[in-house]
């Protein structure tokens, strides 16, 4: 895994472990929910910002 999907999967990742999440597909829809509500928010937030 490469330094840059490291970073765009760490959201989901740190969701997953607080939760507790040990089955492959219950982790895997979890980062994937988290990941997309976190990085969309971001690029709201970057449009927000620079429009």
């Amino acid at each position: 895994m490469t330094a840059l999907s490291k970073a765009f999967l760490f959201p989901g990742q740190v969701v997953s472990d607080m939760l507790g999440a040990g089955a492959s597909d219950d982790r895997m829809m979890i980062r994937t929910l988290v990941n997309m509500l976190v990085w969309n928010l971001v690029v709201v937030l970057a449009v927000v910002a620079f429009y």
